[in-house]
């Protein structure tokens, strides 16, 4: 029988191999989607071999910096900027590791069920986590595979605390100084993938100390005499987290990162705001429905306090039973419920407000544990209730496998991904606002305009949306609506410090309200980030109203700001030219 399960596991592997990757193949085809095109196609940190060391030293967005993000994660980088430099800044080979890592951790999940499950619970539980559509997102967009690498590393963490049967060291009561070394390196690698990584050690401990109990007898895994093992992780943890520190210099982010919605709530609006979604996630983790690859606050219910409520005293009613069936002796509901909760609670809310309200990839861990459950339930329930059990589980991961195929194909381009946005969140203006830049970027104004518009007339103080709004009304001509839209932009210092947008908006002014409205506009700049650009159109302006003098007062204004350029030279070279005596 031995023999024989030996010879069964290696075929069940890649059947669960395969299950995983199959419904995603369509991503192979896909270019660099969503946040891809920040982290991966715009980002020249990964360009040459030597960028494998260079991204220690530099946070993960590479537009924006540390002061708004603040996040760090340079292995996850490091392995993008590899995986660049291999393939030339293709994007095939990217999708080509997103399948074989989810490959790999789907079967890294399946052995993890079948330490706690007999083989056929623990099989079901591996084909219905290898095909959950909520894994398109940290597939597809090769930027969130690091929620792979953390659960990757999560599950490497736990086979190395259940080794002690196998180690000389552990027999005598303590963990050997190779496997604490490799504790202290998996530890690393998950807080330098995801900030998230920073639970991995915990939840490892957990699942260690509880899965591998059964109602077979087997005894229940203790973690005594491993004091060299949380030495060498904790250990690992305080180094990573002062390389974070010293790269970002701050060990969090300097400015809120909270998503639209978040940012206008108290901190205790925004506990009872996501504790009303809860609800809603677990009908994403059970049997999802539509899904979209942002949820924006229209999915915020009205009745939060009532649901809140709810989604607390069920909380609390799980983690009761599971309490009592441990004191029983069956700890493997607890540990179900410590993946769910704690590899979810990073990205939660609830602790401070992070860049998502909710989203897919984050519930990447949370659907560890919700397999972990299924196998435990399957494993435990009367045979009367096992056969209902075992064919509802079976046509879940029939229509989660079909559902997956056709995600995935949304995910093979930007416009398939935001109709997608469109269809789940119609009044969300996200979806309409990416589909009208979308447009716009394969020069199809006719189909962008009227869907900026749409955005812009749902959500004005969204700045994207005005500056992509305003930029497509002044390149089809439409000047005075144009400088209308573009104009609460300027305000801004860092919009003033753009001279092409500064030259866009007086442009569209002194069309659509000629030089006087130029003047205007444009004095009041002439003190500010963008007076060279200012004084060219001011100055331009002075001149076709035949006020030479003021002309090249305006000039000499914007040569003190730029004094070596070269067209605000020009400018007051003719000038004076015109202004000298004959």
């Amino acid at each position: 029988m031995a023999t024989g399960a030996r010879r069964v596991a290696p075929r069940f592997a890649w059947t669960v191999a395969a299950a995983a990757v199959l419904p995603l193949l369509p991503t192979l085809r896909a270019a660099f989607i969503y946040d891809d095109t920040t982290i991966i196609r715009g980002n020249t940190l990964l360009r040459g071999w030597d960028a494998l060391a260079r991204v220690w030293s530099a946070p993960y967005w590479p537009a924006t910096g540390a002061d708004v993000s603040g996040l760090y994660r340079p292995l996850h980088v490091a392995i993008l900027a590899l995986l660049w430099n291999v393939g030339g800044g293709a994007a095939w080979p990217f999708h080509l590791y997103a399948l074989a890592l989810h490959a790999v951790v789907a079967v890294a999940v399946w052995w993890l069920l079948r330490r706690g499950v007999g083989a056929f619970a623990a099989g079901l539980g591996a084909l219905w986590f290898a095909t959950h559509p909520l894994h398109v997102e940290a597939v597809a967009s090769v930027a969130n595979t690091s929620e792979l690498l953390v659960t990757g590393c999560t599950i490497a963490l736990t086979w190395l605390l259940v080794r002690r049967g196998t180690d000389d060291a552990a027999r005598r009561g303590v963990a050997s100084w190779p496997i604490a070394i490799a504790c202290a390196v998996l530890t690393a690698a998950a807080v330098l993938s995801k900030e998230s990584g920073l639970l991995a050690l915990p939840v490892a401990a957990l699942t260690a100390w509880g899965w591998d109990a059964s109602s077979a007898g087997r005894p229940a895994h203790t973690l005594h005499g491993f004091g060299r093992l949380w030495l060498a992780g904790g250990a690992a943890l305080v180094v990573a987290l002062l390389a974070r520190s010293v790269v970002l210099g701050a060990p969090v982010a300097r400015v809120s990162i909270a998503a639209p919605g978040l940012d206008v709530l108290s901190p205790a609006e925004r506990v009872a705001a996501m504790l009303s979604l809860w609800p809603r996630l677990g009908r994403m983790i059970v049997w999802p429905g539509l899904l979209a690859p942002y949820y924006g606050p229209t999915i915020l219910p009205s009745q939060r306090g009532a649901l809140a409520a709810v989604a607390v005293l069920a909380a609390l009613a799980l983690v009761a039973i599971a309490m009592v069936l441990a004191r029983r002796g069956d700890r493997r509901p607890l540990v179900a419920l410590g993946w769910i909760a704690l590899t979810y609670l990073p990205a939660s809310n609830l602790l401070t407000a992070t860049g998502q309200l909710i989203a897919d990839r984050t519930l990447f861990g949370a659907t560890v544990g919700a397999a972990l459950a299924l196998a435990w339930a399957v494993d435990r329930v009367p045979r009367r209730f096992r056969v209902a059990l075992v064919i509802v589980a079976a046509l879940a991961i029939v229509r989660d496998a079909l559902a997956s195929a056709r995600y995935a194909v949304v995910w093979s381009s930007h416009r398939t991904l935001w109709e997608q946005l469109v269809e789940v969140s119609p009044n969300e203006p996200r979806g309409y606002q990416l589909l009208g830049i979308d447009a716009g970027q394969r020069g199809d104004t006719a189909r962008a305009l009227p869907l900026l518009a749409r955005a812009f007339a749902m959500e004005p103080s969204a700045r994207r949306t005005r500056f992509e709004y305003g930029q497509l009304l002044y390149a089809t001509g439409r000047y005075p609506q144009a400088a209308h839209v573009l104009a609460p932009l300027i305000v801004n210092e860092d919009v003033r410090r753009e001279p092409q947008f500064v030259a866009m908006y007086l442009d569209a002014v002194g069309r659509a309200g000629g030089p006087d409205a130029v003047i205007a506009e444009g004095r009041p700049l002439l003190r500010s980030e963008s007076a060279a650009t200012a004084a060219l159109y001011v100055g331009a302006a002075h001149e076709q109203r035949g006020r030479l003098s003021a002309a090249d007062s305006v000039y000499v204004a914007g040569l003190r700001a730029a004094p070596r350029d070269s067209l605000l030279l020009a400018a007051r070279a003719s000038v004076e030219r015109r202004l000298a005596p004959r």
